[in-house]
């Protein structure tokens, strides 16, 4: 008994070429998108991988370069509105980086005093007993 395989499909034709400003515009699409995702996961306090965003930034760049002139200029704006978004994600980080060290910092302080208990302050300051010149107590009377 034979099996029968069923025909070959033929090859599909290639996908066309995406052109330079859809790639741009795909792109910075995809980055605003990460940027907003990342921001709220941060706004949750968690942390976030942003080599995807260095990724697209990347591919964004590079496709502009290679760009007509025309092309490259006609996304201004866009690009502007990008470096924008990246300059709140910077102070985003920024923000979420400084809450983390002022945690450690509240982490260390409380694990070395587990470890080495709660310092005792300082004993209080002796006072010297007020003498007149010659030695006396001026409060005693005796002068």
């Amino acid at each position: 008994m034979s099996e029968h395989m069923p025909p070959t499909p033929p090859p599909s034709p290639p996908l066309p070429a995406l052109s330079p400003e859809s790639i741009i515009r795909d792109e910075l699409e995809k980055t605003a998108s990460l940027i907003t995702a990342s921001q709220d996961l941060m706004a949750d306090g968690r942390t976030v991988d942003l080599s995807a965003v260095e990724d697209r930034v990347r591919v964004i760049t590079q496709t502009l370069s290679k760009a007509p002139p025309e092309i490259a200029a006609s996304f201004k704006e866009h690009l502007t509105a990008l470096l924008e978004i990246l300059d709140t994600l910077e102070v985003d980080i920024e923000q979420q980086q400084q809450l983390l060290d002022d945690n450690l910092d509240s982490l260390k302080r409380r694990a070395a005093r587990t470890a080495y208990g709660t310092p005792k302050p300082p004993p209080a300051p002796v006072v010297a007993p007020k003498t007149n010149d010659d030695g006396n107590d001026p409060d005693d009377g005796e002068a």
